[in-house]
């Protein structure tokens, strides 16, 4: 009866349960604000990563496009297993808030005239590139998500 449907698995995506395919989070949780790169699996094999990787992240016109590239250059960052029994586990890159870093959190609070404590960023439907023969991603960022103090706003707003 069901023999010719094409099942995809989502019991092996993790624990975030994101199908996210990029996703960018500014949290700030009043004692540390960070902000974390998720990569799934299928974006790391499009774009040529493996777990361990040394990469470098860049931004442009304004923040709204990012590009991860291998490098082994000062001041790259090691992409993680989010899962570390999952061989189909997402990669992550944990960065806590400095200066330099792109300030999402205050740009959305500047633009709503409201305090956030965490937003989220994925990638805009078709503005992906792949390039597995330098190990390089480029995407356009999309707001998904923005949460003030006990409340949780979905958006779906380009950057």
């Amino acid at each position: 009866m069901f023999d010719n449907l094409d099942f995809k698995t989502v019991t092996s995506v993790g624990r975030s349960g994101s199908n996210d395919l990029i996703s960018i989070t500014h949290n700030d949780s009043g004692s540390k604000s960070e902000l974390m790169f998720r990569l799934s699996k299928e974006v790391m094999d499009k774009a040529g990563f493996e777990y361990k990787d040394k990469v470098i992240i860049q931004f442009a016109q304004e923040d709204s496009i990012c590009r991860i590239l291998k490098s082994d250059e000062q001041g790259s960052v090691t992409l993680s297993k989010q899962v570390q029994k999952n061989p189909l586990s997402a990669s992550i890159i944990r960065l806590t808030f400095k200066y330099g870093l792109p300030n999402f959190l205050e740009r959305e609070s500047k633009r709503d005239s409201k305090e956030y404590k965490k937003v989220k960023y994925v990638h805009e439907d078709e503005k992906i590139q792949y390039d597995s023969n330098i190990g390089q991603l480029t995407f356009k960022l999309k707001l998904e998500e923005k949460e003030e103090k006990g409340d949780i706003a979905k958006e779906n707003e380009e950057v």
